[in-house]
């Protein structure tokens, strides 16, 4: 079964300042507030503290100590902290289902959009984009380690098994508890540990060691030991000192699965032997370069780079440069248009833009009186197009079925007729409507000027 696109509306890209989009819609008696800047009743900066220079009293004309108006200084944001791994290079690609669903939008409403625009609205979907993982010299031959089961990627192999048996651990090995004699002696101190509440039993005692690097290994990899044994307690309650001994007395016994005659394992540190010696090769890949999911919950990868996705991410979201380069690639090979405009916007359509000459093409006056339109009204838009060549009717038309409910009627078809051929001049590039809804006539060729002397 194929992977469904994930839903993208690129119809209501509007990247337009905000008080822009507020001023659409209002007459000219009635316009949107202007920007602080452009306002008449707002003070010029020589004019807000007053054009007098002096006043009774005082040197100067002061009256007492000069007010302090300058700004707070503003807090320095703090800089990154130094990159890790000066090798690892990050790359944004757009998923497959996603590029499908940003190619059949754009072919069916025949509308032009701006390329970072839409890398942006992929960035806003984790499932529309993966990143790349690759590596420079002085890197490692393969420096990255994917585990098959789950797809979670780290930068050793030494962590990739222990994220395996810490997460996975049931599907390699089945495990029983089996009783056993409790441990004799007169303990006076049991070892806890102070972040999972573990009890690791008398520091005096034979196997104390194994335990605890058995728990470090197992739940706090990612800390430094010496730092994790700092975290210790000693009880000396009787309580603890009994409830220990009871723990003691079971011990869990691990048979690795899908063998004819397992062997018995106890003890993580026996099973860690066990996997390396025949689950590790199979279920680890060694590689050069990985893709790990835009979505950061969708699987684990190593404490290192969960920062320096972090960045990666906010970068791209700045300034998507990177996956709108692999998107122009993808938008490319499905036979997209793109196109520069003067200011060095990128955008792309389904069709390459190209001039009509509605002068010397035979047209049916009905297109030709829409080109006149939309070349007389710069940055007009649908609506407005369509109440100037087809006002609508001033009360909607109903009908009255046998049940007497009222039922709307069709759409005027006047309006239809104006829609249908738009959208055909915006198809075949004769018209470019933009994702904000504005209108243009593609203007004939510039002629260069060396073929013009060549053509007199």
């Amino acid at each position: 079964m194929s992977e469904k696109p994930p839903l993208l509306d690129l119809s209501t890209l509007d990247f337009r300042p905000k008080w822009a989009k507020e001023s659409v819609g209002h007459t000219s008696q009635e316009r949107a507030p202007l920007p602080r800047e452009f306002r008449e009743d707002v003070p010029r900066p020589h004019e807000r503290h007053g054009k007098k220079k002096f006043q009774r009293g005082g040197f100067g004309g002061r009256k007492g100590p000069r007010e302090d108006r300058r700004e707070p200084p503003r807090e320095k944001r703090p800089l990154p902290p130094a990159n890790p791994l000066p090798w690892l290079r990050f790359a944004f690609t757009a998923t497959p289902p996603a590029v499908e669903t940003v190619v059949q939008q754009i072919r069916h409403t025949g509308k032009t959009f701006s390329l970072f625009d839409i890398a942006r609205i992929l960035l806003r979907n984790p499932a529309s984009y993966i990143i790349e993982l690759s590596a420079r010299p002085p890197a490692a031959e393969s420096p990255f380690y994917k585990a098959r089961v789950d797809g979670s990627v780290w930068l050793s192999r030494t962590a990739a098994v222990q994220h395996l048996l810490r997460t996975k651990l049931d599907q390699f090995y089945s495990a029983t508890t089996v009783d056993i004699e409790p441990p004799k002696g007169n303990f006076t101190v049991v070892a806890v540990c102070g972040m999972s509440g573990t009890l690791l039993g008398p520091p005096n005692l034979h196997d104390y060691e194994r335990r605890l690097r058995e728990l470090h290994r197992q739940k706090f990899a990612h800390m430094d030991f010496e730092k994790f044994r700092a975290r210790l307690t000693m009880d000396r309650s009787p309580e603890t000192i009994e409830k220990w001994r009871l723990s003691a007395s079971k011990v869990v016994e691990f048979y690795p699965k899908e063998c004819e005659s397992p062997e018995k394992l106890q003890g993580l540190e026996a099973v860690e032997k066990h996997f390396l010696a025949h689950y590790a090769e199979a279920g680890i890949e060694a590689l050069t370069t990985c893709d790990i999911p835009g979505d950061v919950t969708a699987t684990a990868v190593d404490s290192v780079l969960v920062p320096l996705l972090a960045r990666a991410r906010e970068e791209e979201e700045r300034f998507p440069l990177r996956l709108a380069q692999s998107l122009s690639r993808a938008l490319t090979q499905a036979g997209l248009r793109f196109r520069k405009s003067p200011n060095r916007t990128t955008w792309v359509s389904a069709a390459r833009p190209r001039h009509l000459d509605a002068t010397q093409v035979a047209v049916r006056d009905s297109i030709r009186r829409i080109l006149e339109v939309i070349g007389e009204n710069k940055g007009i838009r649908r609506g407005e197009l369509l109440d100037l060549l087809a006002p609508p009717p001033t009360s909607a038309p109903e009908a009255v079925t046998a049940a007497g409910s009222m039922v709307a009627l069709p759409a005027d078809p006047a309006r239809q007729a104006v829609m249908e051929e738009l959208l055909w001049l915006t198809h075949e590039g004769y018209v470019i409507e933009f994702s904000d809804g504005r209108l243009e006539v593609v203007p004939p060729p510039q002629q260069h000027p060396h073929s013009a002397k060549s053509a007199e």
